[in-house]
């Protein structure tokens, strides 16, 4: 299974918010064990990246730098915003609105044939019926 995790998700796992910390560790752990192979988009990672800096705290940032790097040693890929991601981000907030940082998201998801997208912004569903939207419980 293809799975896609969007930024508040790792917010949850990065912030130890309770309960969603122990599914997305869960998760992690089986990209790790490449039980599934899940998928970020470069948009994710700028976020994710942005509230690390924001916090001004460099063992963070070296930590969360690492979980990444680490991540990607195993079934989970940093996919980049290609032309074709960003065309087709393009067609999808010019039919059906949104955000463009969540319209790139959605793209990404579709590109890579994505199962599945761990989000708790079910706005995301807007993008298209084919994007499966997961709440974290």
């Amino acid at each position: 299974m293809k799975i896609y995790l969007n930024t508040n998700v790792f917010i949850y796992f990065l912030k130890r918010i309770e309960p969603q910390a122990n599914k997305v560790e869960k998760i992690l752990s089986d990209f790790m064990k490449s039980k599934h192979e899940g998928i970020v988009s470069t948009v994710t990672i700028a976020e994710i990246l942005t509230g690390v800096y924001k916090s001004e705290d460099q063992n963070k940032h070296i930590q969360v730098r690492k979980l990444l790097n680490d991540l990607t040693l195993n079934s989970f890929k940093i996919i980049p915003v290609s032309f074709e991601i960003a065309d087709l981000a393009a067609n999808l907030r010019a039919k059906r609105g949104g955000r463009l940082p969540d319209a790139l998201i959605a793209a990404t998801a579709l590109n890579q044939n994505s199962n599945l997208i761990y989000s708790q912004d079910k706005d995301m569903q807007r993008f298209s019926p084919e994007i499966r939207i997961c709440e974290l419980p």
